[in-house]
């Protein structure tokens, strides 16, 4: 099976959102969204396709040795195809696998960190995962419409957030006192920020 990767797919970095915040880790950066938001940082139109066995080889060859074996897939929407041939070649070689998904679509073990990060439009397919995480205003997304659809009791989740809109090159202050004040009503959620947008202005 061949993925589309998006150009300069695979690398190293520092994860820059919700729980795992400041983590360092592989990241395979999948081409394609069925979600569409219109704010979208990623470009689909050029991409390369590589079979499981190329992806793997490139992970090795780039991850830093003496490292945890962290490798986050992530993309445009890595659940619109079938992960599991690659999570599993990637589990076979002894790293850990996250992913991050809209939640348009159940994903499919094995995975140890599932981020499921909601971008309002389309009924939530993946209610569980170790963390969640809506961006204020993202494609119209309300944040009491979406507990009002979604109860966190009917939602499986061991963390909760919530994270200012990003526009026009930087972090929307409105969006970020509309979070603050929303917080303060909602004890079971927590603030992210998008700090690898921060880190690549220079």
């Amino acid at each position: 099976m061949k993925y589309a990767i998006a150009p300069n797919g695979i690398f190293w970095s520092i994860q820059g959102e919700a729980h795992l915040r400041g983590f360092q880790m592989m990241f395979v950066r999948l081409a394609g969204c069925s979600v569409g938001c219109p704010m979208c940082d990623t470009d689909y139109s050029v991409h390369r396709r590589m079979t499981t066995v190329e992806i793997v080889a490139e992970v090795r060859e780039k991850m830093p040795t003496n490292r945890d074996g962290w490798v986050w897939v992530t993309g445009g929407e890595p659940a619109d195809r079938a992960l599991l041939p690659l999570l599993s070649a990637l589990k076979a070689e002894g790293w850990s696998t996250a992913v991050a998904t809209s939640g348009k679509h159940r994903v499919v073990p094995p995975v140890d960190w599932l981020s499921v990060s909601y971008h309002g439009g389309y009924p939530l397919a993946q209610k569980y995962g170790n963390e969640i995480k809506l961006v204020d205003g993202l494609n119209g997304l309300d944040f009491d419409d979406f507990l009002a659809r979604y109860p966190d009791d009917q939602t499986d989740f061991l963390y909760r957030y919530v994270q200012p809109l990003w526009k026009d090159g930087g972090e929307c202050p409105k969006s970020l006192r509309r979070c603050l004040d929303w917080l303060s009503d909602h004890p079971n959620w927590s603030m992210s920020r998008q700090d690898h947008k921060h880190w690549s202005k220079d």
